[in-house]
Formats: C-alpha cells, sequence, structure tokens
C-alpha cells in the first residue's frame, strides 16, 4: 500500500517549503522576534536601569494583546468568511467599534495603574512585574516609593498604547486576508523606525523605559498610517448590524478570553514556585533554559499565524475532510521541523547554554531536552487549536485549558520543591503533553462528526 495521500512527502514540500505564505509568516515573525531581541538588548546595554521599565509596560501590551487577540482579531478571522463583500466592509466597521470600546477600558486601566503608582501602592501594579523579584508579593502592603519611577512610562502608553495595539489588530487582518507581503513590509518598517531610533535615543543619553515606548509607539503609528493611505480595506458603520456583529463575537470571545485567563494562570505560576522552591539562582537557570528553547517560538508562532486563517477558510470552503488534510500536513510540519531542533537541543544544548550563559550554567542538558520535547508538543496543541477554532469548537478549547491549569498546578506542586529546576522541566512537559494529547483527542472527535458540513455553526 502506498502512502496515505494526506501525509506524503509532496504534501508537507508543497506546505512547508513551496507554500509561499508559510514561509512568509515565518520570515515575518522572525522580523518581529530580532526586533524584540534587539530592543531588549539595547536598552539593557545603553541604559541598563530602565530595562526593568522597559518590561513592566511591555507585560501590560502582551497582556492587552491577548485579551484583543481573542475579543476582535480571532473572531473576525473566524466569521468573515460568512460575509458577502458588501457586508464585510460593514463587519469591519463593526470590529473597529469593538477595538474602541476595548482600547477604552484599557486606557482606563492604565490611568489606575498611574494612580496607584503615583500613590505608592503595588495593588494593581504587581500584576505586571512578572520576572522582577519582588517580596511579600501576595500582601497589600506600601512599596517603595521608587515605584512612581515607572509612571513615565505609563504615561506613554496611555497615548500611544492605541498605536501599539492596533498594528497587531492589522497583522491579524493581513495574515487573515493572506497579505502577508503587506505584514512583513509594515513589520519590517516599525522594526526598522524603533531600532533606529532607540540607537539614536542611546547615542544622545536620552533612551529610558518611556523613551523606548515612545519610540515603538510613534513607529507602529506611521507604518500603520502608510499601510492604510496605500492597502486600507473598505470600512463602513451601519448602526443596525453593529449589535449583531457585536453579539456573533461575543459568542467566541467570551471562552476564548475565559480560556486564555485559565490556561495562562499556571505559567505565571510556575517562575514564583520555582523561585521559592530553588531560589534566584535556579530560578534564572530556568530562564537560560527557557530563552534556549525560546527559539522554536519563531516557528511555532509563524505557523500559529498562517494556521488559524488557512483552517478557517478550508473549513467553511471543504469542510472536515479539507480541514482534516491541513490538520494533519501541519502535524508533519511541526514533528519534522520543532522535532529537529528538538533532537539538536538535546544534543548541544548543554554545551551551548555553556558558551552562551558562562560556565555556572553547567549540567542543564537534561531540563534543555524535557523543555524541547515540550516546544514540539506545543506546535501540536496550536495545530489542534486551530481546527478547534475553526469549527467553533471554542467552548470545548476552554474545558482543556480548565484541566491544563489543574494538572499543571498539581504537577508543580509536587514535582518542583524535591527536584527544583528538573521538575519545572517535567511540569512543563507534562503540562504541554496535557494540552497536546487532549485537544488532539477533541478535534479528531469533532471532525468524525458530519464529516460532509462544512461552514456551519456547531
Amino acid at each position: 500500500m502506498g502512502k496515505p495521500k494526506h501525509l506524503n512527502g509532496h504534501g508537507l514540500r508543497k506546505l512547508f517549503v513551496s507554500n509561499r505564505d508559510a514561509l512568509v509568516c515565518l520570515f515575518d515573525q522572525g522580523v518581529v522576534s530580532v526586533a524584540g531581541f534587539a530592543t531588549s538588548i539595547l536598552i539593557g546595554r545603553m541604559a541598563p536601569k530602565e530595562l526593568g521599565l522597559y518590561y513592566i509596560g511591555l507585560a501590560m501590551v502582551l497582556f492587552a494583546r491577548g485579551f484583543q487577540q481573542q475579543l476582535v482579531s480571532t473572531p473576525y478571522t473566524i466569521y468573515h468568511h460568512r460575509q458577502s463583500q458588501r457586508d464585510l466592509a460593514q463587519y469591519r466597521g463593526s470590529c473597529l467599534v469593538q477595538q474602541a470600546g476595548f482600547l477604552g477600558v484599557t486606557l482606563v486601566y492604565l490611568l489606575v495603574q498611574i494612580l496607584v503608582a503615583v500613590a505608592g501602592f503595588a495593588l494593581l501594579s504587581v500584576t505586571f512585574l512578572w520576572g522582577l523579584e519582588l517580596s511579600g508579593w501576595t500582601d497589600w502592603i506600601p512599596i517603595d516609593p521608587g515605584a512612581v519611577e515607572v509612571v513615565p512610562t505609563l504615561l506613554v502608553l496611555l497615548v500611544l498604547i492605541p498605536a501599539v495595539l492596533t498594528r497587531e489588530l492589522v497583522r491579524h487582518y493581513c495574515f487573515t486576508h493572506s497579505e502577508n507581503t503587506s505584514v512583513l513590509g509594515l513589520d519590517t518598517g516599525v522594526s526598522a523606525l524603533q531600532i533606529l531610533a532607540m540607537l539614536a535615543l542611546g547615542y544622545l543619553g536620552y533612551l529610558s523605559g518611556a523613551s523606548a515606548w515612545i519610540a515603538i509607539g510613534v513607529s507602529c503609528l506611521l507604518a500603520i498610517s502608510v499601510w492604510y493611505f496605500f492597502s486600507g480595506p473598505a470600512i463602513e458603520f451601519p448602526r443596525e448590524n453593529l449589535q449583531k456583529d457585536l453579539k456573533l463575537n461575543w459568542s467566541f470571545g467570551k471562552w476564548a478570553v475565559s480560556g486564555q485567563f485559565v490556561g495562562s494562570l499556571a505559567s505565571y505560576l510556575l517562575p514564583w514556585l520555582l523561585l521559592l522552591a530553588a531560589g534566584a539562582e535556579g530560578t534564572g537557570f530556568f530562564a537560560a533554559c527557557m530563552t534556549l528553547v525560546g527559539v522554536a517560538n519563531i516557528f511555532n508562532t509563524g505557523m500559529w499565524n498562517f494556521l488559524t486563517p488557512k483552517a478557517a477558510k478550508v473549513f467553511v470552503e471543504e469542510g472536515n475532510a479539507g480541514l482534516k488534510r491541513v490538520l494533519l500536513r501541519m502535524y508533519g510540519v511541526f514533528f519534522i521541523a520543532v522535532g529537529s531542533f528538538a533532537i539538536f537541543l538535546s544534543i548541544f544544548g548543554g554545551w551551548i547554554a555553556v558558551e552562551l550563559f558562562g560556565p555556572n550554567y553547567v549540567g542543564l542538558q537534561t531540563v534543555l531536552t524535557l523543555l524541547a520535547i515540550a516546544k514540539l508538543l506545543e506546535g501540536f496543541s496550536h495545530t489542534a487549536s486551530g481546527g478547534l477554532f475553526a469549527m467553533e469548537k471554542i467552548k470545548a478549547n476552554f474545558w482543556v485549558d480548565v484541566v491544563l491549569m489543574i494538572v499543571t498546578i498539581t504537577a508543580a506542586l509536587a514535582l518542583i520543591q524535591p527536584l527544583g529546576v528538573v521538575g519545572a522541566a517535567w511540569t512543563t512537559l507534562i503540562g504541554s503533553a496535557t494540552s497536546a494529547i487532549l485537544r488532539t483527542v477533541l478535534v479528531a472527535k469533532f471532525l468524525g462528526e458530519n464529516p460532509t458540513i462544512g461552514g456551519s455553526h456547531v
């Protein structure tokens, strides 16, 4: 018997090598990742005391971006296929109204953060200080008055975070409509402008957490203005469709947002538990390993940007059979690409860690191997999630996140105290395996139901 059609070498080559869209998505994610890495290096070298303030702003942006993605971007990706060309312009308008409401809530929260920081209390500020060493972080106590130093960064975000988040909205729009060359141009422009601006600020002695965000925000504003002038889509704002469209997006977003919060809780707690068990040094070892393994995120995130709109479109046009074909190919792509990376890291990871971070980081081979395998399983989980999103099985995806949270926290409590860094790696692997297995089982189950039906609201 020959190989199944959906798994043959030609199919994988077509998706992974010959598919221009997938390659552009990967290259674009590489541009974004390199820009973020370079930004941290520039601030760390030119203004090291400002790096923490920059990261406070970054944490807030990432937190807000996650909610924006689930409330606005992903629903648009899933539902825009159902709109006629005339209705699509109106649906875009409804999504922008929803985006404006979300930005309003974000700005109110930023204003509260500023008032809290000025008052010298940590009740809200601590939420976004992940990764910084704080004592008594669970207590409602005043923090050092120096916390007011974060206020300039927050004030800059109060003005420019709409531009930063709108850039992310435009990126998702371009990915959804396979305008990948446009998003590559957008991200290349933003990256070049922000790095050049920060080099200039550093040379002049003005680089800080606040000025870095000015550079990023203004770069985003300029780039999205140019994009809209040359490539902006038609947008209409009819009142009669607004309530219907917002209700449609909320039917998806309420479960997606809940899933994001639940699913991210364990990841948030893990470094704190490790800090208590292994101290700052052990947490640093784990962070170094996560940095090395995080190289795979260029591939994982890039392919996720490609898969989500691809799966949604194929499901509407070809139904379960077409979606199954795409997902099986993606499983194969992740197995080959990230699996190869995992093998490489399991052999040479320990040596690379010592060469990059110094002799104190010897003996991390086991941790790197476990985390590399977890990263492969994360790719499988992304693939299954793309299928569940395409079929609009958001509630099922949410309950997977609930189980994932319980399993991961239980494993962390059981393993981190006796095993330290190795226990944290095992916890990460167990969480990734749980996510990949449950989501794969669910997507296989739903694909087996009504195999001839596609594009219906199920």
